[in-house]
C-alpha cells in the first residue's frame, strides 16, 4: 500500500495494529526522517519498545538481518527492525533476503529506510513483496508549485494560519528548502503562537534570517546548490554579517566532512557518523559533498578556508567575499576539482 508522507500519521492513528513492514524512501531527508519518527512513535504506543538497527552499506552481509532476529526478545514479543539502505538498492542478496523475510510468519516489524530512490526500483521483485505486506512511503521533494500549500499545512499543524499570499512569500524566501521551511515555521510558532499570520507580520519576523544566515549557507553548499549559495553570500555581505561568523559555521562542517572522507575508505562510514554523533538528517548531505569532491579536494578546500580566516583577520591581503563565493560555488558544484 502506498501512503504519502502527509497522510502517514493519520493512517497510523486509525490502525489498531502495525503493518508488518514499512518502506520509507526518497531524496527529501526531512520527509524521510519525519516518516521514520512517526512509525517509531506508533510502535511505542503499541508497546513495541525494542529497536534493532542495521545499515546495509558496503560490506554488509544480509545474513545479519535474520541472525539479529532469530532469537526472541527478552523484553517484547514484537521488535522494530530498522534497515537503512544508503543507495536504495539491496542488490541480489538483499532482494532475496527481503523476499525470504516474508515467507515465514513473524511478529517483528521491518522498516526499510532508503536514502536514495529511483522509480525503476518500484518494478523490482523485492519492492513488490514489501509493498504487498506493508506500507510504502515515497518521500519526493516538494515541487515549487506545491510548496506554498505544504507551508500552509505545516503552519496549521503548529496552530497557525496564513493566507495564500503569505505562504507564497515564505516559499519564495526559502527557495524550496524544506528543512529551512520547517525550521522557519517552528520559529514563527514560538514567536506568534496560535495567531493568523499577516504578510507584514511574517516579513518583519522572517527578515533575512531564513535566507541569509551562515547556517543556511552551509545547507546550500552541502545540498549542491551553487546559485542559491552565491545569493546567500551576497545577502550575508549586504547585511554586514561578521566574516568570522560566516567562516565558523562553514569551517565546522567542512572540517567534519574532510575527516570523514579521509577515514571512510578504510572504515564504515556509519560507524564514523556514530563516533562523531552526526544526526541522521545531516548524514546524506555530508555524504553528497564527499562524493562530489573526495578527501583530497576537501583538504584543499580547508586550506583555502584557512586563507579566508587570515584575510578576515587582516593577516593577508585579498577580497574575502569574492574568494568565499568562489570556494562555496565550487564546493556546491559537480566541478572537476577545487583549485589550491
Amino acid at each position: 500500500m502506498k501512503v504519502f508522507p502527509e497522510r502517514l500519521q493519520g493512517e497510523l492513528e486509525r490502525s489498531t495494529t502495525l503493518p508488518s513492514a514499512f518502506l520509507i524512501a526518497g531524496p527529501e531527508r526531512l520527509l524521510v526522517e519525519e516518516a521514520c519518527d512517526a512509525v517509531r512513535s506508533a510502535a511505542r504506543q503499541q508497546q513495541v519498545s525494542e529497536r534493532i538497527r542495521l545499515s546495509a552499506e558496503r560490506g554488509f552481509s544480509w545474513n545479519e538481518l535474520t541472525q539479529s532476529t532469530e532469537t526472541g526478545s527478552l523484553f517484547a514479543s514484537t521488535r522494530l527492525v530498522e534497515v537503512r539502505l544508503p543507495t536504495g538498492k539491496p542488490g541480489a542478496d538483499g532482494g532475496k533476503a527481503l523476499r525470504q523475510w516474508f515467507e515465514q510468519p513473524r511478529d517483528d516489524v521491518l522498516m526499510l529506510i532508503c536514502d536514495q530512490w529511483e522509480l525503476a526500483q518500484e518494478k523490482s521483485a523485492w519492492f513488490k513483496v514489501v509493498e504487498q505486506h506493508g506500507v510504502f512511503v515515497p518521500c519526493w521533494s516538494v515541487k515549487p508549485a506545491r510548496l506554498p500549500d505544504w507551508i500552509s499545512q505545516r503552519l496549521k499543524s503548529r496552530g497557525l494560519t496564513a493566507d495564500k499570499e503569505t505562504s507564497r512569500y515564505l516559499a519564495r524566501r526559502l527557495e524550496g528548502n524544506l528543512l529551512a521551511a520547517a525550521q522557519e515555521v517552528e520559529r514563527l510558532a514560538l514567536l506568534m503562537p496560535g495567531e493568523h499570520l499577516s504578510l507584514e507580520q511574517v516579513r518583519q519576523a522572517v527578515a533575512d534570517h531564513a535566507r541569509f544566515d551562515s547556517f543556511r549557507l552551509v545547507e546550500l553548499v552541502l545540498a549542491g546548490q551553487p546559485g542559491a549559495a552565491l545569493r546567500c553570500i551576497r545577502g550575508l555581505k549586504e547585511s554586514d554579517t561578521p566574516q568570522p561568523a560566516v567562516l565558523w559555521a562553514l569551517g565546522n562542517e567542512l572540517n567534519l566532512a574532510a575527516q570523514i572522507a579521509a577515514r571512510s575508505s578504510n572504515e564504515s562510514i556509519q560507524a564514523i557518523f556514530k563516533e562523531f554523533r552526526v544526526w541522521s538528517s545531516r548524514q546524506g548531505p555530508i555524504q553528497a559533498l564527499i562524493h562530489r569532491h573526495g578527501a583530497a579536494r576537501l583538504k584543499l578546500a580547508m586550506a583555502r578556508l584557512s586563507r579566508l580566516d587570515r584575510i578576515s583577520k587582516g593577516q593577508l591581503q585579498g577580497n574575502f567575499w569574492i574568494e568565499l563565493e568562489q570556494l562555496c560555488t565550487e564546493l556546491a558544484s559537480e566541478a572537476s576539482g577545487i583549485a589550491a
